[in-house]
């Protein structure tokens, strides 16, 4: 186990250190996180309007089928 010394800062500029070390640790870990959101709400985009297209596509396909084999 670390001693107490090991652990802790040793002075208020250490600890000021260790409190700006750690926000840019975090500042980071919030980019990435937010670019990880962004990476996938656009690959959710594209599958929805994938799959939308491909739900008209066949829709049309229905319809145009219908119209013609009526005839």
């Amino acid at each position: 186990m670390a001693d107490k010394r090991e652990t802790f800062p040793a002075d208020a500029e250490e600890a000021r250190l260790d409190v700006e070390l750690t926000r840019q640790e975090l500042g980071e870990t919030a980019e990435a996180l937010a670019n990880k959101m962004k990476e996938t709400a656009a690959t959710t985009q594209k599958v929805a309007l994938s799959t939308g297209a491909a739900v008209g596509a066949v829709v049309l396909a229905v319809v145009l089928i219908r119209k013609f084999a009526g005839r």
